[in-house]
């Protein structure tokens, strides 16, 4: 009986330096400690100035499609978006295809928006595209445009390789 007692006064003293087991019996004698959050500055993104380039379409002859090619100096931005995604349109409801390779180089092909109804482009207009400066102002007259080709509609009614010279692009 001896050994009894001594292991159930060593089990009441073991219980009852543990705080009370929990449930919230114990009490810790002051206010508890609380977590203050400290606020992290954001960095603030600086915009980025974006401009609109406007090129004027005309053409001497009827154009029954037209592709070309824009340059801009890769080091002032680039034109909004990337590959086929760049922001561009076309006053005209004529279908438009760009693709910017975003190092320099903007590539333009138009076709007419409903060649069944009208077998060629709305010209004149106008093309309005999105650009991003980064390294400095850049302007329509800053651009190069080059690779010019147009398709004409031949006396057969086929579509064949027109004379680029007859479509300006400024």
């Amino acid at each position: 009986m001896r050994a009894l007692g001594i292991w159930m006064a060593s089990a009441l003293l073991v219980v009852a330096s543990c705080g009370g087991g929990g449930g919230g019996h114990s009490d810790p004698g002051g206010p508890l400690p609380v977590s203050t959050l400290t606020p992290t500055p954001l960095a603030t993104a600086t915009p980025v100035p974006t401009v609109d380039l406007v090129l004027t379409l005309t053409a001497s002859i009827d154009v029954a499609a037209a592709s070309f090619s824009v340059g801009y100096e890769a080091g002032r931005g680039t034109f909004t978006g990337s590959g086929a995604q760049t922001q561009c349109h076309l006053a005209s409801a004529d279908t438009l295809a760009v693709n910017d390779d975003d190092a320099g180089m903007l590539r333009v092909a138009m076709l007419p928006a409903d060649p069944l109804q009208k077998a060629t482009l709305a010209l004149p207009t106008t093309l309005t595209c999105s650009f991003d400066e980064v390294g400095g102002v850049v302007t329509t007259a800053g651009l190069r445009v080059g690779s010019k080709k147009v398709g004409v509609i031949d006396a057969s009614g086929v579509v064949v390789e027109g004379d680029a010279s007859r479509l300006d692009v400024h």
